[in-house]
């Protein structure tokens, strides 16, 4: 009896000496994470976002990975110079640059409890997160986007023609579509006008727009338009072609303004026909199926230059981007440069 007494205490003391043991190995090893409490004070943080190239990048999103809310203090846009500032809780944070769909970046900071704002030194350089989405290319014969997108950081992206997407359209265009589906953004390039002949292409675009998808089109991708939107969208004949006042275009969108400024010239663009020769519209587009960022100055009525197309209602985000010029054809000059890497990274 005493034996089995004796054993008893023993294993009590056992078991006390572990669960001590384990609650002091727990608190050793406790790590301290981001500050997530919504009533901690938040002090000014200021950094720097880079696009995959290496220059500042206007228009991004400079967030904290883990906010304590959905407050908005917590998430800024950046200016012409890449900065923003936000709010934070002191101590070790992580902070997020967003930019688009697939382009983000991440750093882990240190955040001082003082009014004066902490500014981080290193830039945040954008690059394309694969995980976030699949990226595809549809070629064509009058736009290379494929000899801009590498150059502005899609390093991962699949190709096929317009001519292939047009054949399989015409098969079967819901297989088509449950396909296409598998790409977060699509960048479809100018053909040269051969658009008006495959609308069944078009519209799977449509309902590929209207599942969520995202695609980028540049010129005659308004042929596209006018089968999807055609109670906005009209072709009209009007060439601007030699009207050199016509050659600028003054920015419209507040946003898209903070980052290139109010006007763009478009006379040292690499296409003899600067942008008054790409012009096939009377009159800027407006909601609610569509949204101008900038119009060409000097014309009247108004003639849009960039024009985001979008489903009414638009509850998956999806819309058309179209760009009413030649995307390569600017690429080498830096103040147009600015509107490719805006739009092209910010799909």
């Amino acid at each position: 009896m005493k034996n089995i007494l004796r054993y008893s205490l023993l294993g009590i003391l056992i078991v006390c000496f572990l669960v001590a043991y384990m609650g002091c190995s727990k608190d050793e090893t406790t790590v301290t994470g981001p500050n997530t409490d919504p009533n901690a004070p938040t002090y000014p943080v200021t950094a720097t976002i880079y696009n995959p190239q290496g220059y500042p990048q206007g228009g991004a999103t400079l967030t904290l990975q883990n906010p304590p809310s959905t407050d908005p203090k917590f998430s800024a846009l950046t200016d012409s110079l890449g900065k923003a500032t936000i709010q934070s809780p002191s101590g070790p944070q992580v902070l997020l640059a967003k930019f688009g769909t697939v382009f983000q970046a991440t750093m882990n900071v240190t955040v001082g409890a003082t009014t004066t704002p902490t500014v981080i030194t290193t830039p945040l350089k954008l690059q394309q997160n694969t995980s976030l989405g699949k990226t595809l290319i549809v070629t064509a014969d009058a736009e290379q986007l494929e000899a801009v997108l590498r150059i502005l950081g899609y390093t991962t992206y699949d190709s096929t023609s317009v001519y292939d997407m047009r054949t399989r359209a015409s098969a079967d265009s819901t297989g088509l579509l449950t396909w296409l589906k598998q790409y977060k953004l699509v960048f479809s390039n100018c053909n040269g006008g051969d658009e008006d002949s495959y609308p069944v292409l078009a519209r799977v675009y449509g309902r590929y727009v209207a599942s969520g998808g995202k695609i980028y089109g540049g010129h005659y991708n308004y042929m596209n338009l006018e089968v999807v939107w055609p109670p906005y969208f009209a072709e009209n004949d009007q060439d601007y072609q030699g009207n050199t006042y016509a050659d600028s275009m003054q920015v419209v969108d507040a946003n898209l303004r903070n980052v290139v400024g109010l006007y763009l010239d478009w006379t040292q663009s690499g296409d003899s026909r600067h942008l008054s020769g790409y012009e096939k519209w009377t009159s800027a587009h407006t909601p609610p199926n569509s949204y101008t960022y900038g119009i060409i100055k000097g014309t009247n009525p108004a003639v849009s230059v960039v024009v985001e197309c979008h489903p009414n209602p638009n509850p998956n985000g999806g819309k058309y981007l179209w760009t009413n010029y030649h995307n390569q054809d600017i690429k080498s000059i830096p103040k147009l440069r600015k509107i490719i890497e805006y739009f092209m990274l910010n799909m």
